[in-house]
């Protein structure tokens, strides 16, 4: 479902960006096709008419709308002929009706861009080149990580303006923790830790015979899952070229299994639970389950949960690692708006306006000096955590090719989780059909 990078000093290199609620950031599996004669450049002279115009801002996380009509507020009381509609789509249905909308000419006027697509729809002349905006100086890229601004960036051209960066942590309900009388996850956790605390906090609290209650949710999951798990027990996910995913090797497939103990065991939902019923936005915050791998963007809504939560880093097996990603916002290019859009979206990565971001603790925002207000904006929650995870962050593993080989592992491990491909065939059988599809594109 929902699905969402970076403080410049600590990343280095960095290939980022999904932050749906609780989503895998899964590319068009056909490219977009380009409108017809884009115009291919911002223009760089302020908006002239003296007419009012309605510009469109899509998005897909709900959660965020408020912030964002608090923002829209702000940039339309300083331009007041310019009317900003925000629409959510929710992620589920997002990129395939962008690519609709793209394609019938009736794409979004504003809207957002993760890593995995930006280059694909830069490529096809869907997205409108800032650069001559960062030319004349309107915009200075120097307040964003330098890491989050290449991935915005085509052919040394920007097309997007840096919005926000994740990391992952490990969210726990402090309220089943204290019921069982143990202490709360910490930096020195372990993955022996995790699955002893899962299994200490897994009950059957009616006395029915039947599990109702599970120490931690182990989803297949690709950002927010299975993927730190490989990089902290020293794998790589694919390949740094993208020619084909390594998943199979002993260190990777050790990790997957290692997830998928946890259904074994009991501990965690099997399949047919959590794709029933939402572990993030159902089961973890309802207090059936104690502990689950969660992005930073979803710290405010569990903040303002019934249960008393809180986040600590993931626990570690050979090594520390969370997946780092952060998304952009870009102008289409086929907009009749476009000297408006543009206005909207130097607004949206302003200063004030990620002031805004930052202070309701929705993200965690791009522009620079700015994470410290984040953390501060929810005082109840560790949210440093996020912020420290940057020192041992990877980036978002990707191919230009896009991500349907990451839909087809999801698939296998999801046909592992309720029971239909063994445990000890899964990786073998998720790398073969995920290098199928990279190696037909």
């Amino acid at each position: 479902m929902k699905r969402n990078i970076i403080i410049g000093i600590v990343l280095v290199g960095l290939l980022l960006s999904a932050c749906g609620p609780a989503a895998t950031t899964a590319a068009p599996t056909q490219p977009p096709a380009a409108t017809a004669e884009p115009t291919q450049e911002a223009p760089t002279a302020e908006p002239t008419t003296a007419e009012a115009v309605t510009i469109s801002y899509a998005i897909w996380d709900n959660n965020q709308l408020p912030v964002h009509q608090e923002i829209i507020k702000a940039f339309e009381a300083k331009n007041p002929n310019i009317h900003v509609e925000p629409q959510v789509v929710p992620w589920g249905d997002y990129w395939n009706k962008l690519q609709t909308a793209v394609a019938g000419g009736e794409a979004y006027d504003v809207f957002w861009m993760n890593g995995p697509n930006a280059q694909v729809y830069a490529s096809k002349g869907v997205m409108l080149d800032l650069q001559p905006i960062v030319d004349e100086g309107a915009v200075d890229t120097s307040v964003y990580p330098e890491s989050l601004v290449n991935l915005y960036s085509y052919d040394g051209h920007l097309y997007g303006l840096p919005k926000d960066f994740d990391t992952i942590g490990l969210f726990y309900n402090k309220d089943l923790f204290d019921a069982a009388e143990l202490d709360y996850p910490n930096e020195n956790w372990t993955w022996d830790d995790l699955s002893a605390a899962a299994k200490t906090l897994t009950k059957d609290t009616d006395g029915d015979g039947k599990v109702d209650q599970w120490g931690y949710a182990s989803t297949t999951e690709s950002q927010i899952g299975y993927w730190n798990l490989i990089f902290e027990n020293g794998g790589q996910v694919i390949a740094p070229d993208g020619s084909k995913v390594l998943i199979d090797e002993p260190a990777a497939c050790d990790a997957i299994k290692y997830a998928y103990s946890f259904v074994e065991d009991g501990s965690s939902p099997d399949g047919a639970t959590l794709s029933s019923s939402d572990p993030w936005g159902q089961l973890f915050p309802g207090g059936k389950i104690a502990m689950i791998m969660a992005g930073s963007w979803m710290s405010k809504t569990y903040n303002d949960a019934e249960p008393n939560i809180d986040v600590a880093p993931l626990p570690k097996s050979k090594q520390q690692a969370t997946v780092i990603h952060g998304l952009a916002n870009v102008v289409w290019s086929g907009s009749k708006h476009q000297a408006e859009a543009v206005e909207f979206v130097k607004f949206l990565g302003s200063k004030d306006a990620e002031q805004i971001l930052a202070e309701s603790g929705v993200v965690i925002p791009a522009y620079k000096g700015l994470q410290d207000t984040w953390v501060k904006a929810l005082p109840d929650m560790h949210l440093q955590v996020f912020i420290d995870g940057l020192s041992y962050s990877v980036p978002y593993p990707s191919a230009a090719k896009g991500m349907e080989w990451s839909t087809k592992i999801q698939e296998v491990l999801n046909e592992t989780w309720i029971g239909n491909v063994p445990i000890d065939e899964a990786c073998a059988k998720a790398a073969e059909e995920a290098n199928a599809v990279l190696q037909s594109q």
